[in-house]
């Protein structure tokens, strides 16, 4: 059997929003907060059928916030959660559900698909076993069942509970293909294709049905009726990039390297971070003699993916195929950094070192290889069954990983959790100046932004209408209305004789500005006028901070890169700048804490200098207290989350992501996709 089943089997029971029906049964439930609890119940039902999940999850918080024993709200936020490919988030809230509401079995259901999702084919089974207790004339019960038993190699006891689900609802086109597949696995292919066809012919127009048959066709060497299969899957829809990657793998068995290549060409451009295609492509380049063409591609495998072990090792490969000595040595070492025991590529690099006179290096690296072989092997052994022991190994599965979602689209579709961005942690907190913006900047804008106790005071009762509150970015607004603000407020206020917020408040002006020193200044003499002033220490620190930083990779990019006649790259050889110990940022943000405990901004900031600084464990701790103190923070989530993640606490860093994302921070859905689910 080949590999494309393992990883793509099934048609994945997740009843595509068939749930929309049943929302509307949901919401006549309850009776307290009615109007609030069901206005936001039906508008996020709304944002769901429209696939707005990210506008779906905010409705149902507010659900929540008005009735928080309110299953349904929890249940179809899990969903909205389930669809952005958050499914620890989604468990969470179908937990509480059941927690509500113990005998609603769809729940059940949708947790134990979670669960699949996740690779917890246990707790799976004992949630369809659960959904099956309380209701067992239940085909998508059965379905479900199925599928995570298909995902456990449990083909047999799959093939009983599709038959099941047959048996009460006689026209389910899924269950049909999915045990036709269960079948094929079993190998028997006769009455496999005799499933397929009947689910083809429930659903003729089902894109993915003919696909399956085409990859059955393809295992079983039917070559040309693969291919058939396979043209008509995207003559139904043609935007399917594992169709074109199958079609690729029946094209290579066929001999076609050209429709082959053409094929890995439509995959790249509906997924241009599919490192798989690029591997394979790279393969076939490399078969071909073309090897620049391989090189840039296993460069892409790299850049998606930089430990993958066999982009690098092939990539030295074809370096010293070409002679490239150095290049081909920096491959194999990059290699078995990765890999300390990958024998190979010290036998390679052991060759090369041969040639480039390194003769020390190159014995070795021949003396490693032999001990690393003696030692999996046993002396005498063929070294052929390391690489295969290798292949068992399931840190070595992970440092060959390719990224290969098969998005289809998704990206087009508005899709969040599928889009790239640039993983970095969000930045510090400013107490700013909220000036006026236009009615859709100021709604994007609230949404970043807070407030507390001391400033909603003080914006309610100022008579100058001015409006303060905490914010990550600054305001979107351009330097002149900055600057115009600076001039009134500095002389309505000086008028009045109050310069300690004349002061303050042109700080914060200054700072939004990113004129770091006259915003230092400001704060200065703030603070030396009344040096009770917190906010005016939590400004300074940060703006200190900033400035530091910009001086820091200022100077780390004054070395002037050439290229010389010869494209090599040239530095001058400067004194290589020291990074900031943003001593006086901490000793402000100390200041900060003693006068204001409670102020949880203040804690988040702390944490992203020690962040910076790579102190982590004590970085997670300032995170956690200003969770603490503010639990709607979802700045503190994202970054503790990411912290978590370079610490290899994959499980907390994801449910810190479900909740960053469950409080509007959409790159936790990136996030989630990219490092939750594997």
């Amino acid at each position: 059997m080949i590999a494309e089943f393992d990883n793509i089997t099934l048609k994945r029971y997740v009843p595509s929003f068939l749930l929309v029906g049943m929302f509307i049964l949901l919401v006549s439930t309850h009776v307290n907060a009615q109007i609030n609890y069901d206005h936001f119940i039906r508008s996020g039902q709304r944002e769901l059928q429209k696939e707005n999940y990210l506008g779906a999850i905010n409705d149902f918080n507010t659900a929540i916030f008005s009735e928080q024993k309110g299953f349904e709200a929890y249940f179809l936020r899990g969903i909205a959660k389930f669809s952005l490919s958050d499914y620890s988030g989604a468990v969470s809230d179908f937990t509480t559900t059941v927690s509500i509401h113990p005998l609603y079995a769809r729940a059940f259901l949708y947790r134990g698909i979670s669960y699949d999702q996740l690779s917890d084919y246990p707790h799976a089974i004992r949630d369809f076993n659960k959904a099956l207790e309380i209701d067992p004339f239940n085909a998508d019960f059965f379905q479900a069942r199925g599928d995570t038993k298909m995902h456990l190699h449990n083909y047999k006891e799959a093939v009983d509970d599709y038959t099941s689900a047959i048996q009460l609802e006689r026209n389910i086109a899924a269950a049909y293909l999915n045990r036709g597949i269960a079948r094929h696995l079993l190998g028997d292919d006769d009455l496999a294709l005799k499933d397929v066809n009947k689910a083809i012919r429930l659903d003729y127009f089902n894109s993915e049905a003919w696909l399956k048959r085409g990859m059955i066709y393809g295992e079983l060497d039917s070559l040309d009726k693969s291919l058939s299969d396979i043209n008509h899957s995207l003559s139904i829809n043609d935007n399917q990039s594992f169709a074109y990657f199958q079609r690729a793998i029946v094209n290579l068995k066929k001999g076609d390297t050209l429709a082959t290549l053409n094929d890995y060409n439509r995959v790249i451009k509906l997924d241009q971070n599919n490192a798989l295609t690029y591997y394979n492509r790279a393969l076939l380049y490399s078969m071909k003699k073309d090897l620049q063409e391989a090189l840039d591609d296993y460069a892409q495998v790299i850049a998606i993916n930089p430990y993958n072990v066999y982009a690098w090792y092939n990539r030295g490969n074809l370096h010293y195929e070409l002679k490239k000595y150095r290049d081909a040595e920096e491959d194999y070492s990059t290699a078995i950094d990765i890999f300390p025991d990958f024998a190979g590529a010290y036998i390679n690099r052991s060759s090369v070192r041969q040639l480039l006179g390194d003769k020390k290096g190159a014995f070795d690296d021949h003396e490693r290889a032999t001990a690393i072989i003696a030692a999996a092997n046993g002396e005498g052994k063929d070294p052929e069954v390391l690489y295969s022991r290798y292949a068992d190994s399931a840190y070595f599965n992970k440092i060959i990983e390719f990224e290969a979602d098969f998005v289809d689209g998704n990206r087009e579709k508005g899709k969040i959790q599928f889009q790239r961005v640039n993983i970095k942690p969000k930045d510090n907190f400013y107490l700013q100046y909220a000036l006026t913006l236009s009615d859709s900047l100021k709604n994007q804008r609230t949404k970043q932004s807070y407030t507390s106790e001391q400033t909603a005071a003080f914006n309610s009762g100022n008579p100058l209408g001015i409006k303060l509150l905490f914010s990550t970015k600054l305001w979107m607004v351009n330097n002149q209305q900055v600057l115009d603000e600076l001039h009134r407020i500095d002389s309505m206020i000086t008028s009045q004789g109050d310069s300690v917020s004349a002061l303050f408040i042109n700080g914060i002006l200054f700072s939004m500005l990113s004129d770091y020193p006259n915003a230092i200044n400001a704060y200065d003499e703030a603070i030396e006028y009344s040096p009770e002033i917190s906010f005016a220490y939590l400004n300074r620190g940060t703006t200190r901070y900033d400035m530091d930083e910009y001086v820091y990779n200022e100077q780390q990019y004054s070395d002037i890169v050439t290229i010389s006649s010869g494209s090599a790259i040239i530095k001058k050889e400067n004194k290589k700048p020291k990074k900031p110990d943003h001593l006086s940022t901490l000793k402000d943000y100390g200041e900060v804490i003693n006068r204001n405990p409670g102020l949880p901004f203040v804690y988040y900031n702390r944490a992203n200098v020690k962040l910076s600084l790579q102190d982590f464990q004590r970085a997670i701790d300032d995170y956690s207290m200003a969770i603490k103190l503010e639990p709607d923070l979802a700045e503190a989530y994202y970054n503790r989350a990411l912290t978590l993640l370079f610490l290899n606490e994959e499980k907390l860093a994801c449910k810190d992501l479900s909740k960053a994302g469950e409080l509007g921070i959409t790159e936790s859905y990136n996030v989630i996709k990219r490092y939750c689910n594997k």
